[in-house]
């Protein structure tokens, strides 16, 4: 049976943290293995590089996470490769991101910690207004929509979650109950229906695993209140019409926030459609046409698939294909 975590005590937080970086760092690690916020390939490859950051400190006679400081941070994300060439700049954005979740998961431990990354401002990783965001962004926003307590967090993280199955945030603001093909509120649901736009085809997307979680959390909520009907909305509750303009600003906004709480707001290539081009991105990573993914986002056309997803039209051996409509 999976153990309990509990925060550090009162005493803990309040002693000497002398000599503790290797057992903090085994409570973060036990404290992912037992989220569900990472996906098993994220999982190992923050692994490895929070463990190279601590083996790293340790050198340098860190003896735990409180007493690191920018520079550190700084050293490690822009540290050379083995073979001594720098690092690429999606090399020093994953480092920078597998720092922040270490940080943000030391916090929830209480531990006494800030971010030592906080002001630590890279090249931006493409010249796309929006580029996918990383399997490891990801993560880390998935911990920032959850980090407040209460309906409002549920809600936000619901928003996510949708946007994390290729909805924009029109169609966010639009789902219902009745669009989840399981909504009886005692078993995840694996798929939702999405209404489309006047750009976008209406859709049905699979939800990931996290996403899941989070609607099936919610399902749960509405049936303590009474509120779980076909017609209920679940990601959004203002007073003016869903799929409006006012409504989209609002689930926007909502992204917005879980994007600054992750500390990546000041990315000049990330916007909300960031995650929904992740989504796409990642299931041509995983071996989907481009012609599938047109459908999954919805898109009639190839082209406007390709650069949601950043992928470079003209290698036609990684598209395979010359189709640029979707039938």
């Amino acid at each position: 049976m999976a153990r309990r975590l509990t925060p550090l005590s009162q005493a803990a937080r309040a002693a000497d943290y002398s000599g503790r970086l290797t057992e903090e760092l085994d409570w973060v690690l036990l404290r992912w293995e037992l989220s569900s916020t990472h996906s098993p390939q994220t999982l190992v490859r923050m692994t490895e590089t929070v463990q190279r950051f601590t083996t790293r400190l340790a050198r340098t006679g860190v003896r735990s996470f409180t007493a690191v400081t920018p520079a550190h941070a700084a050293d490690f994300v822009l540290a050379p490769l083995t073979g001594g060439q720098p690092p690429e700049v999606h090399t020093q954005h994953a480092r920078r991101t597998s720092l922040r979740v270490l940080y943000r998961t030391l916090r929830s431990l209480d531990v006494p910690v800030g971010d030592p990354t906080l002001d630590l401002v890279l090249a931006p990783r493409g010249c796309r207004v929006a580029r996918p965001l990383t399997a490891e962004e990801v993560t880390l926003c998935r911990a920032s929509a959850q980090a407040t307590p209460g309906r409002r967090q549920l809600m936000r993280a619901v928003a996510w979650s949708l946007g994390e199955a290729t909805a924009v945030s029109s169609e966010i603001t639009a789902v219902r109950v009745r669009d989840l093909d399981r909504r009886d509120g005692l078993t995840f649901p694996g798929e939702v229906r999405l209404p489309g736009t006047r750009r976008l085809r209406a859709r049905t997307a699979p939800l990931t695993e996290w996403g899941s979680l989070m609607i099936a959390q919610r399902l749960i909520d509405l049936r303590r209140q009474d509120r779980l009907h076909p017609e209920t909305l679940l990601a959004y509750g203002g007073l003016t019409p869903p799929g409006g303009a006012k409504a989209q600003a609002s689930v926007c906004n909502a992204l917005r926030d879980v994007l600054g709480a992750a500390g990546l707001s000041g990315e000049l290539d990330v916007r909300p459609s960031s995650l929904r081009h992740w989504a796409g991105r990642a299931s041509f990573d995983g071996g989907t046409s481009i012609e599938g993914v047109a459908r999954l986002m919805g898109h009639r056309s190839l082209d406007a698939a390709a650069e949601d997803i950043a992928l470079d039209w003209d290698d036609a051996t990684a598209v395979g294909s010359t189709t640029t409509e979707v039938a």
